[in-house]
């Protein structure tokens, strides 16, 4: 039934659509979201997470092999016949915290991990959101003053195309949009340029020893 429905919508869509002489506009809305300077500003502030976040993650990971190396030298001296019996038994207690510390330090560098992308990620979603509705204001915005009844999205950012064609006798205020979204960049402020958010990427996994 809703197929019928769905079907009997598209047919006689554009009897309606030119029945009420509806001013129709579309935009591309990526473009429009990569071209916005806050985009730019936004993806810098990430990086520069992602980047702090990669630093202590080293530095965890060259503590951790720290603790290898030193766990090797204990097991290599907890097995030395030159020593004296007490001595490679003190190793050997010496050896098994060490290993402790190794395996407490593996946790910790896995649960930061874990929890920094988790914060990045989030960070991500919640400005693509923010900004997203500031794009969505300024569309508006603009929309009803220039008497649009309709805009519709070409670019099918959402990865479902739900504008198959459009006529070049649309209007596309792609350009308008962007103009007016960056009327207020800071002066200095660079240039906004198309890109993607940064994802951060995970880090290795610690060497077992």
């Amino acid at each position: 039934m809703n197929k019928l429905l769905l079907l009997c919508f598209l047919v006689l869509a554009p009897i309606s659509f030119a029945s009420a002489d509806l001013k129709i506009a579309v935009i591309d809305l990526s473009k429009a979201f990569d071209s916005y300077y806050k985009t730019q500003d936004a993806q810098a502030r990430i990086k520069e997470k992602a980047d702090l976040f990669q630093k202590d993650y080293q530095d965890l990971v060259a503590t951790y092999q720290h603790l290898g190396e030193e766990a090797q030298a204990l097991q290599a001296a907890s097995t030395d016949a030159t020593l004296s019996a007490d001595a490679r038994n003190d190793k050997s207690k010496a050896l098994q915290a060490k290993a402790q510390d190794l395996k407490s330090m593996e946790r910790k560098i896995e649960e930061m991990k874990v929890e920094r992308q988790r914060e990045i990620q989030d960070e991500i979603g919640r400005r693509h959101q923010e900004i997203l509705g500031e794009i969505t204001k300024v569309i508006n915005d603009y929309s009803g003053p220039q008497g649009y009844d309709l805009v519709l999205d070409k670019s099918g950012a959402g990865g479902v195309h739900y504008l198959l064609y459009n006529s070049s006798k649309l209007t596309d205020i792609t350009a308008d949009i962007i103009k007016t979204l960056n009327a207020n960049r800071p002066a200095g402020s660079p240039a906004p340029a198309a890109a993607s958010a940064p994802a951060a990427a995970a880090p290795a996994t610690p060497p077992a020893h």
